[in-house]
């Protein structure tokens, strides 16, 4: 992984000064179903850093969750990975929460049941920002790839004579993302027992496909040798990944979402922390900090770091 704390505490300050300002918190319930609405005004002032301990999510979105909380807690990106705790897939965070192992999560939206066992202990969820499914051709020479969404599910059932698809570990977030947006898992494909990383399960070699999510790519950087595919003629960046972007909207598109435990006090800080994140200025503070990194545009993190090879994951 690219060290990247210089870039991100830059990130920080620039989009704090014009951003995470020191209004008081609304008043409002800490108690509710799935789908109330957060307080639409609320700011964060700062949170203790201890009070975000009990923070954490799935691994995929470390990038964002660490963002917010070295935003809230005023340290950087650094202290804030050591405070918060994010790994395993969405499924499992979900599952800390509900053992109470969690008092805030960030995670891709829950399956029906778990968000039924959500409601059931008043937990307060709500959506925050915009991830999306990024499909990398396996050689740099293929960096004008292009493909639609049929010819990308030919790849993944082998029914393809240019393409052939490589997908992640059953049980990544990614992998999941893949199911729910192509209405089918990506089954069949030749994955290795064990493998849980892109870079394994995407050989370099010409007319191979894998996926990873578009806030992972942005943390972690392309892997060497492969280049991001432009789904439906539209590459993922931070523009098109935002209906804002009008007509050229990227088609592979997920939420993610913030939750936070039921029965909390107005003034704890996971409350406070949640109130800031799900108002509207909190969630345009996020995409602002996201976008920041890549100066707007994900897509030109591809190799200008790194030469292009086929050397090994």
């Amino acid at each position: 992984m690219k060290n990247r704390n210089g870039l991100f505490a830059a990130v920080l300050c620039t989009v704090l000064l014009a951003g995470c300002g020191a209004a008081p918190v609304q008043e409002g319930s800490a108690a509710g179903s799935a789908s109330e609405e957060p307080a639409q005004s609320a700011t964060v002032e700062k949170i203790p850093a201890d009070g975000l301990e009990a923070f954490g999510g799935c691994e995929s979105l470390s990038l964002p969750g660490n963002l917010a909380a070295a935003a809230a807690t005023g340290g950087d990106y650094e202290d804030a990975s050591a405070l918060t705790s994010f790994y395993g897939t969405s499924e499992e965070a979900w599952q800390r929460l509900l053992d109470g192992d969690l008092d805030i999560v960030l995670a891709y939206a829950p399956d029906s049941e778990t968000e039924a066992k959500l409601k059931e202990q008043g937990v307060l969820l709500q959506p925050v920002g915009t991830d999306a499914l990024v499909f990398l051709a396996g050689s740099a020479q293929e960096s004008s790839a292009a493909l639609t969404r049929d010819e990308i599910a030919a790849a993944y059932k082998g029914s393809s004579a240019n393409w052939k698809g490589y997908a992640s570990a059953p049980s990544a977030d990614s992998r999941k993302l893949f199911a729910q947006l192509f209405g089918a898992d990506s089954a069949g494909v030749q994955v290795k027992d064990g493998e849980d990383m892109l870079t394994a399960a995407c050989p370099h070699t010409a007319g191979t496909l894998c996926y990873t999510t578009w806030l992972e790519m942005q943390e972690n950087g392309i892997p060497q040798g492969t280049a991001v595919v432009a789904v439906d003629g539209i590459m993922p960046t931070v523009q098109t990944l935002t209906e804002a972007a009008g007509s050229a909207v990227y088609p592979l598109r997920a939420q993610y979402s913030l939750a936070v435990c039921g029965g909390l006090e107005e003034d704890d800080p996971a409350m406070l922390f949640y109130r800031w994140l799900t108002s509207e200025d909190g969630m345009n503070w996020l995409a602002e900090a996201v976008a920041a990194l890549q100066g707007g545009d994900a897509a030109d993190n591809t190799q200008s770091e790194e030469e292009a090879g086929s050397g090994e994951s």
